[in-house]
């Protein structure tokens, strides 16, 4: 039976899942470093309260001065009257000058001069003495804070001291002498305002004078009385229509030449112009020709050539071309002459027109200098009336009263600490170390560290992971082997290596050296051994010393098919408890019994590196291979790193299975993924990826919340079990 969705797929659902899966993984990631967040908040607590405690306690007092705009003149006046002023802008003038440098020097200089008076004190040298009223004055400034509220007329004076009677006389001490300084401040520099003003107004008068003068004066001079367009647009529009009659006349003089011309033209061909055959006489002429001409064709052929008649009549014929010749030169002439009176209007027109162009041309600049005059002088009229108003102003505000203050509530001691504040500052080291551990869990976590999660392998490289092989946990060995065992029982059981029929090629590959590949490749050889399968391990990896014991080595089975025999039929050459690991974190495995039936097989390799070119050579390679499939079920290679040596390309060639083996949480992705796409170039197809050495305890931290208890459980049900 076939099944649909009864509901259709929303796409729109895999952001919120998304931001889900994010925000689950930054908890996560906070809850792993938990131990270092709180160690960072304690600390940071820890040194605040240090501080706190190592910090003098610090008081303040206020005094108020209250700024009283009603006060009337004490010299007897009343209330003058002025310009209209901004009563909170006075008094935020006023709370500015009481917070000036000139306040605090003053109060700097009276302090230190009580200290000098004191008995008992001596007079500390003269160099000294400005060094220590600057540092009196900069701590004055520090310390002091002046505030004031728009909607009233008060200025609180506020000093923090580290005793109260000393905040409360200090306070005080800014109060009187703001006080003092705006009883002696005067109206002096608004007088002095109003005399520059007065000086300048004078200056100015003079100055308008002169340039109403020298404007008046030259408009006498030439004639101009006001700037305007329509003078200009006049002069524009003569020079236009001059500029237009001298282009009608050049054009007329050209059609008289062309005219001309051609008129002598036909006139040298001994015919008559058109426009000329078209006069009155000029046609007379022609007719009396043509009469003439008829009537001597017509006496010629009626009384013969010889006739007096015909002699009379070829006498006038003459006569007319004559009269008709002289009558085409004097209408030549005619032309020649329209030419010559077409020529010269061109150039009276030309004439004008130049002479037009530079009228208007002086004419603007007369006009431009007339109003540069003009500018100059409404220039000094603006600037004059400026000055009138601000010498008015001046005049006002010299006769105006200082602004009245007195003081409202004097600063008095008082007993309560302002400072530090204790809450704010453990709560302000409190958060900013738990930012600073958010922010170093971040960077711990942006860092290459490998594979931590099954799933990573895949979306990182493109292979599955098939495998998760534990690391050995201090505790009962036989747990550790059961969940080794276990691990590899369903690598096996996933790759088809226990299944009866023909043998396969197994090769195990690695990124970099020690990344666990000998502990997957001797636990698979056991557990398909446990299986009853017949196993032969070739280790491929290269020895840094040569073996000098009797037993064939690899590079004897592909070099020579009388060794290979040999190997193959002595079945196996050492037992499994000779399978000693190279890597020492697999040392506290547990051994296979002695004396147990084995069907394995181990070739090792002999040499290095340097000879693997004259070992690994394919059609020996081919011919082993071929070999050892009829005489075992599994072969098991271990190939050195893909990333140091080429072994592993050439290996994969006659390998079925290709496992690829990486340490959780240490093997850089980057590492992996090199590996991987070498392999790929290679054509060699990576079957699964198995991680080793995993830290079951600190894996399922990556996975949820609740990683103890699982791992604890796992260990569990192999230790009654197994």
């Amino acid at each position: 039976m076939n099944w649909a969705f009864q509901t259709p797929i929303r796409l729109e659902d895999t952001a919120p899942r998304h931001f889900e899966h994010v925000g689950y993984e930054t908890g996560l990631a906070l809850w792993r470093h938990r131990r270092m967040i709180a160690g960072l908040i304690a600390l940071a607590l820890l040194v605040a309260a240090v501080v706190l405690f190592a910090s003098e306690k610090r008081y303040t007092a206020t005094a108020l001065v209250q700024i009283d705009f009603n006060r009337d003149d004490p010299a007897g006046g009343g209330r003058n009257a002025g310009l209209p002023l901004d009563a909170s802008a006075l008094v935020e003038t006023e709370a500015r000058f009481v917070r000036s440098r000139t306040i605090a020097r003053q109060v700097a200089e009276q302090l230190a001069a009580e200290a000098r008076a004191k008995p008992g004190i001596q007079t500390n040298e003269a160099g000294s003495e400005p060094a220590q009223i600057e540092t009196q004055f900069q701590r004055l400034m520090r310390d002091l804070s002046v505030r004031n509220d728009s909607r009233s007329y008060l200025i609180e004076i506020g000093y923090t001291a580290n005793t109260p009677e000393k905040a409360a006389e200090i306070a005080n001490r800014f109060a009187d002498t703001y006080l003092a300084n705006r009883g002696e401040t005067s109206s002096a520099s608004a007088r002095r305002a109003a005399e520059w003003y007065a000086d300048q107004l004078a200056a100015s008068r003079k100055s308008l004078e002169q340039a109403e003068a020298s404007a008046a004066e030259y408009r006498r001079n030439t004639g101009i009385v006001e700037t305007g367009t329509e003078g200009a647009a006049l002069l524009q529009q003569r020079m236009r229509e001059i500029s237009s009659q001298a282009n009608a006349a050049t054009l007329a003089r050209v059609n008289e030449e062309s005219r001309l011309e051609r008129a002598r033209q036909t006139v040298a061909e001994g015919n008559i112009p058109s426009d000329i055959a078209a006069l009155p006489q000029i046609q007379r002429l022609i007719e009396s020709r043509e009469t003439a001409r008829r009537q001597a064709s017509g006496l010629a052929a009626a009384t013969g050539e010889r006739h007096p008649a015909v002699v009379q009549a070829r006498t006038l014929l003459q006569e007319a071309e004559t009269r008709l010749q002289e009558e085409v030169t004097n209408a030549l002439a005619s032309l020649s002459e329209d030419v010559k009176n077409a020529r010269r209007i061109e150039e009276e027109l030309e004439a004008g027109a130049g002479k037009a162009k530079a009228a208007l041309i002086d004419t603007r600049g007369r006009e431009a200098e007339l109003r540069t005059l003009q500018g100059r002088v409404e220039a000094l009229r603006a600037r004059l009336k400026s000055l009138n108003e601000g010498h008015m102003q001046a005049r006002a505000l010299s006769e105006l009263k200082p602004v009245a203050a007195q003081i409202m509530a004097a600063a008095e001691p008082n007993r309560i600490p302002s400072g530090p504040r204790t809450g704010l500052i453990l709560g302000l080291a409190g958060l900013a170390a738990a930012a600073l551990g958010v922010v170093l869990t971040f960077l711990l976590e942006r860092r290459d560290l490998g594979f931590r999660k099954e799933e990573d392998v895949l979306a990182a490289t493109g292979c599955p992971c098939i495998g998760l092989l534990p690391a050995v946990q201090p505790g009962d060995a036989r747990v550790n082997a059961a969940t080794q065992r276990e691990t590899l029982r369903a690598v096996i059981a996933s790759q088809r290596l226990a299944e009866p029929g023909t043998a396969k090629v197994v090769l195990i590959t690695s990124a970099l050296p020690e990344q666990g590949k000998t502990q997957v490749l001797e636990g698979l050889a056991r557990c398909l051994m446990e299986m009853g399968r017949r196993v032969l391990v070739v280790d491929a990896s290269p020895r840094s010393e040569p073996d000098g014991t009797s037993k064939v080595a690899l590079e004897d089975m592909i070099a020579g098919s009388v060794a290979r025999k040999r190997a193959l039929e002595s079945g196996s050459q050492w037992t499994p408890v000779e399978m000693a690991p190279r890597n020492p974190l697999l040392r506290r495995r547990v051994p296979v019994a002695v004396g147990e039936p084995c069907h394995l097989s181990i070739v090792q390799r002999r040499g290095g590196l340097s000879d693997g070119a004259t070992a690994f050579a394919p059609a020996a390679l081919a011919d082993l291979v071929a070999e050892t499939r009829s005489a075992f079920d599994v072969v098991l290679i271990e190939a050195p790193p893909v990333l140091l040596a080429a072994d592993a390309l050439i290996l994969a060639q006659f390998a079925d299975i290709v496992l690829h083996a990486a340490r959780w949480h240490d093997t850089p992705k980057a590492s992996v993924g090199a590996a991987l796409k070498r392999l790929c170039d290679g054509a060699v197809r990576v079957h699964g990826v198995i991680l080793t050495q995993v830290d079951m305890v600190r894996y399922e931290s990556f996975r949820s919340f609740r990683a103890p208890s699982s791992a604890y459980r796992v260990r569990k049900y192999y230790a009654n079990f197994d």
